[in-house]
């Protein structure tokens, strides 16, 4: 997979820097003419290009200086697990039981035990500390029961309010959305 990236990123990490270039300066190699939109849209096309090839470089960058695979040994066998696994793990878990959108899951593994840390929006119509304990307890007996390896902590960073929009979903705090009134 990552031999693939590489093979994408690069030329368009590259071509988007040429058009780019060319889109800005207007300087060209001899035989190639841009002029008036062609500039703009080269310059598009190349912020366009960079924007994918970055991408791309992360991903490489992720599979190849990522963290390292999780591994336990057993009687029966080794488990190497990738933390990307547990990380999604845990996002679907708090998704699906507690209905938080997009939490950030970072962990880190000591030894014995997973320290997980969660970065998220807090529920408008809960209480921090009931939902806190509603997540250590899930992704604590979830973690264990699902994979096996014990959870040491969890640590818990909350950043906004999320709330329900006048369908139901939801939305986070600072945002422009429009509530509902009904009518009187």
């Amino acid at each position: 997979m990552a031999y693939l990236a590489v093979l994408f990123a690069v030329p368009l990490y590259f071509g988007g820097v040429f058009l780019l270039w060319t889109g800005i300066t207007g300087i060209t190699p001899p035989g190639l003419e841009v002029m008036g939109v062609w500039r703009i849209l080269f310059g598009v096309f190349g912020g366009f290009l960079l924007a994918v090839g970055g991408w791309f470089g992360r991903e490489i960058a992720e599979a190849i200086f990522g963290q390292r695979p999780i591994r336990r040994g057993s009687e029966r066998g080794e488990l190497l697990i990738a933390p990307r696994a547990i990380r999604e793990l845990i996002a679907g878990l708090l998704q699906r039981e507690l209905g938080i959108k997009r939490p950030k899951v970072e962990i880190s593994d000591d030894s014995e035990a997973l320290r997980v840390h969660i970065g998220l929006h807090l529920p408008l119509e809960e209480d921090l500390p009931g939902i806190t304990e509603r997540i250590r307890a899930l992704v604590t007996t979830e973690v264990e029961r699902r994979i096996g390896i014990a959870v040491s902590s969890v640590d818990i960073a909350v950043h906004g309010i999320s709330h329900r929009g006048p369908e139901g979903e939801r939305g986070e705090s600072g945002g422009e959305a429009e509530q509902a009134v009904p009518p009187s």
